[in-house]
């Protein structure tokens, strides 16, 4: 083998599915000419290409959204030794950069929540010379860190906001205050930072606030983006009634869009397909339809979670822990090495609507970060 991508070396389990965390992790020296002529960019069996690092810095949040986390919380949240330290995660991050990633996410559980955050976010940005930083946060406490986050080189923020009224806020992220995200919105507008909002839609409880929601983002500048319901973690013990696909939810936006001008999704920047106004102000909607339409042919994304161990699919456990080489004395090439053989173990698809499978009934989304 030279410097191509590897071929799958883990042992795989049913329906493609890798078996364990420990086969994935079972220890495979880099071949000889791993490395000579420079590092591979990030590509897996199937040709898909990755840019794109959603690197997590918590597993714990200060909401317990319904179709996030149990109401007390994961079972399984990282005590501090076992997190990344600011000096690991930058460093990892700077290698991911050489080996293609050119724009990275910061996410949680809820990532403001990490004590010092801003310094993390400079360290990424000075030692992996990446610009386009930018993070997915519930807003809670933006208000107070907005302009140091953006003095320090992030570029966006993507903010969950999943109704504007008070008492269905509190009762979707069980006890969240409206008026802190709000207020922390505005922030980020006024330290000049991109935002745009994610909106998890939910059948039968904010689905009525499609359009308010939209005019609202609009008149702020700022782009709402609709995600469908995943069977992920908590959200799969949800009843079916709760998800939307997204033509149900560009239905209650009426006129505001023309769903015949959907366009596709922006190259690096995730999987949102985006539909423009029926104005002509060029204003748009996001559609995130990980369900009803399935983007994983285009995925250009990785995985790090809080605890280092990379994923290389949301909707799978499988996973190698880089943390642990990092502590074991790696070099980077042998780091390199164990994220190029991660992609290799990277399957077509997440399975979320075979009955036979429910890897992804397992994943917390808040201690995988997304």
């Amino acid at each position: 083998m030279g410097t191509s991508v590897p071929r799958r070396l883990a042992v795989l389990g049913s329906h493609g599915i890798p078996a364990s965390r420990d086969e994935l992790a079972s220890a495979a020296s880099a071949p000889a000419a791993f490395g000579s002529s420079g590092w591979p960019r990030l590509t897996d069996t199937l040709g898909r290409r990755y840019t794109y690092l959603r690197l997590s810095v918590t597993d714990r949040c200060d909401f317990a959204c319904v179709y996030c986390m149990p109401p007390g919380g994961e079972a399984e949240h990282a005590v501090r030794p076992e997190l990344l330290s600011f000096e690991e995660a930058a460093r990892l991050v700077a290698l991911f950069a050489q080996l293609g990633i050119d724009r990275v996410r910061f996410t949680g559980g809820e990532p403001l929540v990490r004590r010092d955050i801003v310094r993390l976010v400079e360290l990424v940005r000075r030692q992996s010379g990446v610009e386009r930083l930018v993070m997915t946060t519930n807003g809670s406490r933006l208000s107070e860190l907005a302009h140091a986050l953006s003095e320090v080189g992030l570029t966006g923020v993507n903010v969950s906001l999943d109704s504007l009224d008070a008492g269905r806020f509190a009762e979707i992220t069980r006890g969240g205050s409206l008026a802190r995200v709000l207020a922390g919105i505005h922030a980020a507008l006024d330290a000049q930072l991109e935002v745009k909002l994610n909106i998890v839609a939910l059948g039968g409880l904010n689905d009525g606030e499609a359009a308010r929601l939209v005019d609202w983002a609009w008149s702020l500048g700022i782009t709402p983006r609709f995600i469908e319901l995943m069977p992920l973690g908590e959200a799969s013990n949800l009843s079916a009634e709760r998800f939307l696909p997204w033509a149900t939810i560009a239905s209650r936006l009426g006129k505001r869009i023309a769903p015949e001008q959907a366009g596709a999704a922006v190259a690096g920047q995730g999987p949102a397909n985006y539909v423009f106004a029926s104005d002509g102000s060029g204003r748009k909607v996001g559609f995130i339809t990980a369900v009803s339409s399935e983007f994983c042919g285009s995925c250009n994304r990785v995985r790090l979670t809080a605890r280092g161990d990379l994923r290389a699919c949301l909707a799978s456990r499988g996973a190698v822990s880089l943390r642990d080489a990092l502590r074991e004395g790696a070099s980077d090439r042998e780091l390199a090495w164990q994220i190029h053989r991660a992609l290799g173990t990277k399957l077509p698809g997440h399975f979320f609507t075979s009955a036979e499978v429910d890897e992804h009934e397992q994943v917390g989304m808040s201690l995988v970060g997304g």
